[in-house]
């Protein structure tokens, strides 16, 4: 599929119905305080390299793309906040016919997360 529209906003159309997860576009901009247990970080055009080219003014471009689910904790079973969420996220990518990769990242020690990352590309007209 081409979308008429930026990455990053295809990547928001895609979890904006996932109501009880988090997003953030790029950053986080939460304080050390407020960071939620469990969300979304959306990256886009990690990559972005010419598809095909038009007639001279449209041009489709082809982005990878990233969701990242962190989530805070240490508990590694099936009924856990960040598995609950996973399984969302997983639906919602099969639902909109999405191929992506799935890359477990793993806990991180050192700041008391884990992560799991869908990667995917987004072909859009620019």
């Amino acid at each position: 599929m081409v979308y008429n529209k930026e990455p990053i906003l295809v990547l928001w159309d895609i979890v904006k119905t996932l109501t009880t997860i988090p997003a953030y576009k790029q950053v986080m901009d939460e304080d050390e305080d407020s960071i939620p247990t469990s969300y979304l970080l959306l990256r886009s055009e990690i990559s972005d390299t010419t598809k095909t080219f038009g007639d001279g003014s449209t041009q489709i471009r082809h982005a990878d793309c990233d969701i990242i689910l962190v989530s805070k904790g240490t508990q590694p079973n099936s009924t856990d906040l960040h598995n609950v969420n996973k399984a969302l996220v997983d639906v919602r990518l099969k639902t909109l016919g999405i191929a992506y990769t799935g890359i477990n990242n793993g806990y991180d020690s050192s700041s008391l997360t884990t992560e799991y990352t869908w990667t995917f590309t987004i072909n859009y007209i620019k």
